[in-house]
């Protein structure tokens, strides 16, 4: 776990609301919080090989990158 002043300054990197669009996910100005596929990244919403097998598979991605992107606001939210 970072250090609290580690923390802090993690948590000034972004602003929210963060959303989703396209495969990124991008904060309230405009930085993009998850990376493009196929670059060296901490977070890929796409290419997950069992979500692409089913039915509606590229908007079930997407509603899984806007819930995480829910969740980093709630959580950058409840952190001021």
């Amino acid at each position: 776990m970072p250090t609290v002043d580690m923390r802090a300054e993690a948590l000034n990197l972004y602003v929210s609301p963060f959303r989703y669009k396209h495969g990124f996910i991008w904060d309230a100005n405009e930085n993009m919080v998850g990376d493009q596929p196929g670059q060296d990244t901490a977070l890929r919403i796409r290419g997950w090989g069992r979500i692409g097998y089913m039915q509606n598979a590229e908007r079930l991605q997407d509603a899984v990158g806007e819930i995480i992107a829910e969740a980093l606001t709630e959580f950058w939210e409840k952190q001021k």
